[in-house]
């Protein structure tokens, strides 16, 4: 039924109980977990000031940290997964994209991630992938799995 599930995280506790929520499915399946971290590629203006390639990096150091943390869950629970580090409009890359490319059959996302602000001003990330896919979309959230 689910092949390929498809996880973005970003370090929040909604990810993490995403990740939870996948390896328990994956392990179901016998499907193969695909974990992203999708950075933006909008480059951010503040005070007049572009910020851009030092912003970049800390992204790509803080995915790197959030996805092995993620691998070694998949590990632990004896899943296999490949973790990716994604440089793209995230609500594009998670709902379109990355489907496609991984043959996607089924997106695990947590209700809400690190970036309230940019929520507020842009939209919710997972509401715009569960309109948007073409694949199935779990969506896991924190206050129901207390």
């Amino acid at each position: 039924m689910y092949e390929n599930i498809l996880v973005p995280v970003d370090g929040s506790d909604n990810s993490k109980l995403a990740v939870k929520e996948a390896l328990k499915l994956a392990k179901m399946f016998k499907a193969k977990l695909q974990i992203v971290s999708v950075a933006t590629d909008q480059r951010y203006v503040q005070y007049g000031v572009t910020l851009g390639q030092d912003v970049m990096e800390s992204f790509q150091k803080r995915a790197a940290d959030i996805l092995a943390e993620a691998k070694k869950m998949a590990d632990d629970a004896g899943v296999e997964a490949e973790t990716h580090f994604v440089i793209g409009i995230p609500k594009i890359q998670i709902s379109e994209k990355l489907p496609e490319k991984y043959d996607i059959s089924l997106t695990v996302i947590g209700k809400s991630g690190v970036n309230g602000l940019s929520r507020a001003f842009l939209g919710s990330t997972t509401e715009y992938v569960v309109r948007h896919s073409k694949n199935n979309v779990l969506v896991v959230d924190e206050n129901t799995n207390k």
